[in-house]
């Protein structure tokens, strides 16, 4: 068995016990799970890349100051704090999959950028931010439909399953990130399925990154 299936296995079971905790009421073993999260999809990478790619590293150690920040999302400094960290952790997802991109598909790339300007336009309308908000939050969905576009043109140049994982794991980052901006401004219940997202699109690209250099 490959080393790295030992974090996997764990990592199921954390994040089906954690995801179970959410239909209750906030507790510390909740918080200390949601804690394990990153670490454990950290392990994954490290464990089964032969190259370890400092970006990818730093997109999760930055998720992981993002994951614990926002344990207090009610607080707009933490939530503030929290939405930048996960800011910088994309940048650094864009900068590795830019870095495997050999050639640009231009008729995608105008007809993604329009499909994505139009779902963030929507979006954006629906969430509703708060006055002090709008700016962060069109930044933050500026930079999440960037990492999409980015995936999405790196699933097209290298033609792999490495991309296919990489790919999808940005589309359960859009979907993740929708849903929390709905539980922030709108209804809680949506935030069972943003982390079921958010923890299946962290897997998934770091999972395609260590199988592309492995």
């Amino acid at each position: 068995m490959e080393l790295y299936f030992i974090p996997i296995i764990i990592l199921g079971i954390i994040s089906i016990v954690y995801l179970t905790t959410l239909f209750f009421k906030p507790s510390i073993l909740q918080y200390i799970l949601k804690g394990c999260l990153i670490p454990l999809v950290l392990a994954i990478y490290i464990t089964g890349a032969k190259e370890i790619l400092p970006w990818i590293v730093l997109a999760l150690v930055f998720a992981w100051i993002g994951d614990v920040l926002l344990i207090n999302i009610s607080n707009l400094l933490c939530f503030r704090l929290g939405l930048a960290s996960f800011l910088i952790g994309h940048i650094f997802y864009i900068i590795a999959m830019i870095g495997f991109i050999e050639e640009l598909n231009i008729l995608v790339l105008v007809i993604s950028l329009l499909i994505a300007g139009g779902i963030g336009f929507f979006l954006y309308k629906r969430v509703e931010p708060t006055k002090e908000m709008k700016i962060p939050v069109i930044a933050y969905e500026t930079i999440i439909m960037i990492m999409a576009l980015s995936a999405l043109q790196l699933f097209l140049s290298q033609g792999s399953y490495f991309g296919v994982f990489v790919f999808a794991g940005s589309l359960c980052f859009v979907a993740s990130d929708t849903a929390l901006a709905f539980v922030t401004f709108k209804e809680r219940h949506y935030y069972v399925f943003c982390m079921a997202t958010y923890i299946a699109a962290q897997f998934l690209i770091s999972f395609g990154f260590s199988r592309v250099i492995g």
